[in-house]
């Protein structure tokens, strides 16, 4: 039984992804590619009364798998991804003390990864991942008094890591238990902040995380799958010199740890047409109070889709909604803007060629 499993999107922090090794436990030779469209609606209202306007832009992801047998027990995949990422900017035309402020992170993410059968239940995998992240970040408003007008960009940087993992499956009931551990990620980007002459260099981590991925068949074509993924998103600070020396030390990003519940359905309808539904929850975070550059608290996710498969082709179209938490938005513990329960609409498409 084949089926589309559901993929996490739009999830805690700046996870875009939620780095799937699905490709790698296909059955045969695969070439896979897929794109998906987020339009997110995160609008607030700020102390003034004044309304922020849209805040999240949309974006574009896409992703692209070749994995190849390369004998009875070993595989390999080559994937090349988009796994973080964030849009927001706030219109100056807008809020009076808020407008101006924007983040873009882009992290673009290269992975070889080999698996190794040693009978028909266990196996183990590992791979090598080279990352490339860039950035920039801008304050504008009345809210950010003499930070008002400060940018920073970081530039490109490429570095190096590592993933490895464990499974256990039981083909005749399609059972597939599988961990995988993604390390963190160091990076030293040259950094320019337009209040300095001179550029300068800072740190900054790429988080570690692992997900726990289960799938089984529940009746002879109804397959329930799902996913535990945690990732150490307090580990990503951003604290160029400029800011880090008028913050003591503070940084530009300040996120917690985030624990990701994907839990769904698959179901064969006919030899050629299977669907999928599936769940997902980001807990509210409670210990940090909001910024500026984060304007939602939790979420839940509902997606579906279809996919029609013939000979050594498969296509599968989804579409999924993802309700986002409300923020309150705060400077120096001081409440600037509050944005209600937002949401963002995402549909995309997959195509697999299986040889």
């Amino acid at each position: 039984m084949t089926l589309m499993l559901g993929t996490t999107v739009h999830a805690g922090g700046l996870d875009r992804s939620g780095q799937s090794l699905e490709p790698l436990f296909t059955k045969g030779n695969l070439l896979s590619v897929d794109v998906y469209h987020s339009s997110p609606s995160v609008k607030g209202t700020d102390v003034l009364g004044q309304s922020t306007g849209q805040v999240a832009d949309t974006y574009t992801q896409w992703g692209f798998a070749y994995k190849q047998d390369l004998s009875s027990q070993t595989s390999m995949l080559i994937m090349l991804s988009r796994p973080f990422g964030l849009d927001i900017h706030y219109d100056p035309q807008q809020s009076s003390l808020l407008g101006g402020t924007e983040a873009r992170v882009s992290t673009h993410e290269l992975m070889g990864a080999l698996r190794y059968r040693w009978d028909e239940q266990w196996g183990v995998h590992g791979g090598l991942r080279m990352q490339r992240s860039e950035g920039n970040v801008g304050f504008g408003g009345l809210a950010f008094g003499a930070a008002h007008g400060y940018w920073v960009d970081f530039r490109p940087s490429t570095e190096p890591g590592y993933l490895l993992g464990l499974s256990y499956e039981r083909p005749d009931i399609s059972l597939r238990i599988a961990a995988t551990y993604y390390s963190a990620i160091h990076h030293k980007m040259s950094t320019r902040e337009n209040v300095l002459p001179v550029t300068t260099t800072t740190s900054s981590t790429s988080p570690q995380s692992v997900n726990l991925d289960v799938q089984s068949a529940i009746a002879p074509s109804t397959l329930a799958f799902g996913q535990i993924r945690w990732t150490q998103w307090s580990q990503f600070k951003l604290s160029p010199q400029v800011f880090a020396a008028a913050t003591n030390g503070g940084s530009l990003a300040d996120l917690e740890d985030t624990t990701t519940y994907t839990l769904g359905l698959g179901q064969k309808l006919s030899s050629q047409w299977s669907g999928f539904v599936s769940i997902s929850y980001d807990r509210i975070q409670h210990t940090n109070p909001s910024s500026a550059l984060r304007p939602n608290n939790g979420r839940v996710g509902y997606a579906l889709g279809v996919s029609y498969q013939e000979p050594g082709f498969k296509v599968t179209p989804w579409l999924s909604y993802q309700r986002l938490g409300a923020a309150d938005i705060t400077l120096a513990s001081y409440p600037i803007a509050r944005f209600g329960q937002s949401s963002a609409m995402l549909f995309g498409v997959k195509l697999d060629y299986i040889f």
